[in-house]
């Protein structure tokens, strides 16, 4: 019998109970971590498409020395006649992520971005710009005067 006792192979029931506290724990760790980095890839591609609707007026405005009235401007090509009127520089008029989005601001203070209700980018004609919820990219990754944390240098706490 007692060869048989020690020739027993495995864990303990104890043994067994630690290494699934240390996975929970770490899985507690790794999962709020995940999430913000899934909110930070949201407002990266925010940004990006920003930016490249930005370049792709800039382009329209190179080529026809005015600012585009509307999206499809940017994404048709039209033709009348065998004169091209409008000059396709977006392959297709990007539709932002839905969900909660974080942008670092240039500030390094971060920028919490929900998704508007109509959840897409509009074209400001006037200025010639792309809005993502009534702002542009630049607006976004600004933050105010007012907001932003300083130190005080006589008391040393944040205002």
């Amino acid at each position: 019998m007692k060869n048989f006792i020690k020739n027993q192979k495995g864990f303990t029931l104890v043994e067994l109970v630690v290494v699934i506290a240390i996975l929970g724990i770490l899985a507690g760790l790794a999962i709020p971590r995940f999430m913000d980095a899934t909110a930070s890839a949201r407002g990266a591609r925010i940004v990006a498409d920003m930016r490249t609707i930005d370049s792709a007026i800039m382009m329209y405005n190179a080529k026809t020395g005015n600012l585009p009235t509307s999206k499809d401007a940017l994404t048709i090509d039209k033709t009348t006649g065998g004169v091209t009127s409008a000059i396709k520089v977006l392959a297709a008029w990007p539709t932002p992520p839905t969900g909660t989005a974080k942008v670092t601001a240039f500030n390094g203070s971060e920028v919490t971005l929900t998704s508007p209700s109509t959840n897409e980018y509009t074209l400001d004609v006037d200025n010639g710009r792309a809005l993502y919820n009534g702002n542009t990219v630049d607006q976004i990754l600004t933050v105010p005067l007012s907001f932003r944390q300083r130190k005080c240098r006589r008391c040393r706490s944040w205002s």
